[in-house]
C-alpha cells in the first residue's frame, strides 16, 4: 500500500490536512528520531523535514511533495511500513529502500553521516544496508567476510530486516585507492565516531574501511539471537 494524496503538500502547496497528515507521519518514520507533530498543519517544521528528505536525491529541494511526483515515489520506497518484498541482490535496491532496511536509530544516525560527507563534498553511496544470511554466507565463503553472520543481517524474528550496519563508498571510487587518497575513509571513519558508532577502518586485524556499524562485535552473538537465526 502507497501513501496517495489528493494535493501538493508543502511549501506553495495546498497543504489540506489529511494529505499533510499522511505525509508528517511518512517523515517520521524516515527520521525517527526527530518526530514532527501529526496534526495536518504544514508549518515550517514539516517543509524542513521534506527538504531534508529531498536532499537525499536532489541539490536543490523545493519542500513540496506533489501527487504522482519525483518525492513522492522517493517517500513511498523510504517507509518501512510500506515495503512488502525485501527479496533480491539488496546492494541494487534504491537509496530510499536501503535506509529503510535500517534498525530506526541506526537509520537516522545514517542520514546525519551521508549529510555530513555530502557537505562535504563527496558522493557517499551506501553499497550495503541490509543483506539477507545467504548473501553474508557467500561472502563469507569468498573470504570477503569474517563471519557467517553479520550486524547487515539483523532482523525482526518475522523476517522483516533490522539491519545494524552499513557499507559507504564514494560513488567515484569505490574501494579504490582514490577513496582513501582523497580522505574519504578518513572521513567517513570522522563521521561514525562522531555519531557513536563503530568503524571498520578502526579495526586491528581486518580493515573494513568501508563498514559501519551500530554495536561493537562483542555484541554480534545477542543480536543473532535476537534475529532469531540458527
Amino acid at each position: 500500500m502507497s501513501i496517495m494524496i489528493s494535493q501538493s503538500v508543502g511549501r506553495g502547496g495546498d497543504n489540506r490536512k489529511p494529505d499533510t497528515r499522511k505525509i508528517q507521519k511518512a517523515l517520521n518514520e524516515v527520521f525517527p528520531g526527530a518526530l514532527l507533530e501529526v496534526d495536518g498543519d504544514c508549518g515550517t517544521l514539516t517543509i524542513r523535514r521534506i527538504e531534508r528528505f529531498q536532499r537525499q536525491f536532489v541539490q536543490n529541494p523545493d519542500g513540496r511533495v506533489d501527487p504522482g511526483g519525483k518525492t513522492l515515489n522517493r517517500l513511498n520506497a523510504a517507509v518501512p511500513s510500506l515495503q512488502a518484498d525485501w527479496s533480491g541482490d539488496s546492494s541494487k535496491w534504491p537509496k530510499e529502500k536501503k535506509l529503510a532496511s535500517l534498525d530506526s536509530e541506526f537509520r537516522s544516525k545514517t542520514v546525519r553521516i551521508l549529510e555530513v560527507l555530502g557537505a562535504a563534498g563527496f558522493k557517499p553511496k551506501i553499497h550495503y544496508a541490509w543483506r539477507s544470511v545467504a548473501v553474508q554466507r557467500v561472502l563469507f565463503n569468498q573470504g570477503n567476510s569474517k563471519v557467517r553472520f553479520s550486524f547487515h543481517n539483523a532482523q525482526f524474528k518475522n523476517g522483516k530486516p533490522r539491519a545494524y550496519a552499513i557499507d559507504v563508498i564514494d560513488r567515484r571510487w569505490a574501494w579504490g585507492a582514490e577513496a582513501e587518497n582523497n580522505g574519504f575513509w578518513a572521513a567517513l571513519g570522522k563521521a561514525a565516531k562522531d555519531e557513536g558508532l563503530y568503524w571498520g577502518g578502526s579495526w586491528r586485524s581486518f580493515k573494513d574501511y568501508a563498514h559501519v556499524q551500530k554495536f561493537p562485535n562483542s555484541k554480534l552473538a545477542d543480536i543473532k539471537e535476537q534475529s532469531g537465526v540458527a
